[in-house]
């Protein structure tokens, strides 16, 4: 196909699906896959294509230049590894317009599979496994950039939030994400998955951030009683700050050593 005929139609349906396989790409152009692989290295000349990944491809904007172009990261990933992970953690603040910063790794979670770090693309993506008890209600649909994508429900965010490591937090921005979503999670779901979350750290930090935001957020006293009695005897513990910090902070109703506020 190197003499490709693109006209409008395909280069409206090639818009539209921003991140393409080859198999895509055969069904716009009504070609075989061999021959679509072909037509794809065509396109990708032309500047209508990148590669993303093998048999992965996104199409560039007419008035965007193909080095400059970034596509989008959630589509790429969801293209290359598939509806078996739910986008997570930070990645599902995004999705749920909790955070409007697009970070460079992507997080995904599904039960039955090794967490760890892996490439896709351009884009480092952290893996993530979990319990597969508790996945069947832990994730739902939203819309992104046409697509129908999986992510982790608001109560399932919050908590998989609090449980990152004690280097990787930020105490404004964890706050900020359950001002934002705890208004929109069913306390009944939430105090599932807090419940159900195994470590007791995970457990004290969730109930100190939603006291801590309780003035913004409608949060029900009887949620935060069962948390308390969820943690009743636990260790003190540090969050998001470093041992003997000047500015640390005591939370004694859920043991939690803080970063105090500016």
């Amino acid at each position: 196909m190197e003499h490709l005929k693109v006209n409008r139609e395909v280069l409206r349906r090639l818009a539209r699906g921003r991140v393409l396989t080859t198999e895509d790409l055969s069904k716009i152009l009504h070609v075989s896959t061999s021959r679509a692989a072909r037509a794809a290295v065509d396109l990708k000349r032309r500047g209508l294509l990148i590669q993303v990944q093998r048999g992965i491809y996104a199409s560039v904007p007419l008035e965007v230049k193909p080095l400059a172009f970034q596509p989008d990261p959630f589509l790429v990933v969801l293209r290359a590894l598939g509806e078996k992970y739910a986008f997570s953690y930070l990645s599902a603040l995004v999705l749920h317009g909790a955070e409007h910063t697009v970070r460079r790794t992507v997080h995904v979670s599904a039960p039955d599979v090794r967490s760890r770090l892996r490439t896709v693309g351009r884009f480092p993506v952290h893996i993530h496994s979990v319990d597969r008890n508790s996945w069947g209600h832990a994730t739902m649909r939203v819309r992104h950039g046409g697509a129908s994508v999986r992510v982790t429900r608001p109560e399932r965010t919050l908590v998989d939030l609090a449980s990152l490591p004690n280097a990787q937090q930020d105490y404004e921005e964890d706050l900020q994400a359950f001002r934002t979503l705890v208004p929109r999670s069913d306390p009944r779901k939430l105090l599932r998955e807090i419940l159900t979350a195994p470590n007791i750290t995970t457990r004290a930090r969730v109930g100190h951030l939603l006291r801590v935001s309780q003035a913004d957020t409608a949060v029900p006293p009887a949620l935060l009683e069962s948390i308390r009695e969820s943690v009743s005897g636990a260790s003190l513990s540090y969050f998001a700050t470093k041992p003997k910090g000047a500015s640390n902070r005591l939370d004694a109703e859920f043991r939690v050593i803080y970063p105090g506020r500016s």
